[in-house]
């Protein structure tokens, strides 16, 4: 009953900026000519194309309120470095393609079954509570516990947005300085700004003689390098890395043992997807991914299930499946390496493992 109280959550903004996006799909679903439109040109030629089609105009207009309010956010958004979705939208619009197949409403319709739900659960919790000496007074805590709970776990998601917004602000300015110490020659480029700490940079700005080519070209190769690495799946706060336990009793054989992070059963076809800029996801297929944050999520819309390799209970993705009610299992080991786009898998979000069924 506790895991279906946190499902439908209020006020979580990931999940609203998610739901928006199967708004977006309905609205281009109704314009039969604008999907077409979403070939993999740049983001400038796609605008073009859709502001000449008909419903295009109505569309543009949505997107550009949505990135109003969710434009800061990106995949990987904590590195200030990379685009923002007002920069480049692509990764929504292939969010939208891949969506274009399933059914109108399908989002908002399977997001108030899980309120549904989770009221239910509530109601069932709190009459639990009611039986027995003192009841009333156990039925009144039990209440107040469930509000807070549902309240509070949707207010997690309030801090990273109110950076990622505040990084929006910083962003451009960044990129003005280095365009700045570009121009004096204190820089090989601008895009190597984002190599300096913030004290550099004041300094620099402040001392036209400041040369700093030499200490970027290092950062540079060292950044190059640490791409390569694959980090573990936790390091605690001494420095210890735990393993990953070995075989799990109570699973199939063969199975890929994780962590459940999202209750009940999903079974679909796997998609694969290290880099959703490029990757599409299509209505109805289990997303398989190395982590997701909130500019992930958007896939969520579409996804029967999910499968990372990194995660916990209480990260980014695991919240908003369970909000959504699609199953997950997150910490699952190299899940990108043994699991191929296009085999059919079974996921089981209540006990925890991944089942590779065949081709």
């Amino acid at each position: 009953e506790v895991d279906n109280l946190l499902r439908g959550l209020p006020g979580n903004v990931t999940t609203e900026m998610d739901l928006a996006v199967g708004d977006l799909t309905d609205l281009m679903r109704t314009h039969p000519a604008l999907p077409a439109a979403l070939d993999g040109r740049s983001w400038p030629e796609t605008r073009r194309a859709l502001l000449e089609l008909d419903g295009g105009k109505e569309f543009i207009a949505a997107l550009d309120r949505f990135l109003e309010r969710y434009g800061d956010r990106t995949a990987g958004e904590v590195d200030m470095s990379r685009p923002r979705w007002h920069d480049d939208p692509s990764l929504l619009m292939r969010v939208i393609a891949g969506g274009i197949s399933g059914e109108p409403g399908a989002h908002r319709r399977q997001y108030q079954a899980q309120v549904e739900i989770a009221s239910a659960a509530q109601s069932r919790l709190v009459a639990a509570a009611r039986r027995g000496p003192l009841g009333i007074v156990r039925a009144w805590w039990v209440a107040r516990l469930c509000r807070v709970a549902r309240n509070g776990l949707g207010l997690r998601e309030h801090p990273k947005f109110t950076i990622v917004r505040l990084m929006g602000v910083v962003r451009p300015e960044v990129i003005a300085a280095g365009e700045q110490l570009a121009a004096r020659r204190q820089l090989r480029n601008s895009a190597d700004v984002w190599q300096l700490g913030f004290d550099e940079l004041a300094n620099a700005l402040a001392d036209s003689t400041l040369n700093l080519e030499s200490a970027v070209a290092t950062r540079a190769e060292q950044f190059q390098r640490d791409r390569a690495k694959r980090p573990p799946i936790a390091i605690s706060s001494d420095g210890e890395i735990p393993s990953l336990a070995g075989d799990r009793e109570g699973i199939p054989a063969n199975a890929l043992p994780g962590t459940a992070a999202s209750a009940g059963v999903a079974e679909g076809i796997a998609r694969v997807i290290t880099d959703p800029q490029r990757e599409v996801l299509q209505a109805g297929e289990i997303l398989v991914a190395p982590f997701t944050d909130p500019g992930w999520t958007p896939l969520f819309v579409h996804a029967a299930g999910v499968v990372t390799e990194v995660g916990g209970l209480m990260t980014h993705g695991a919240v908003v499946a369970r909000e959504y009610g699609i199953p997950a299992v997150v910490s699952v080991a190299s899940a990108t390496e043994r699991i191929h786009t296009g085999q059919r898998i079974r996921v089981d979000g209540t006990r925890g493992f991944v089942e590779i069924l065949g081709e």
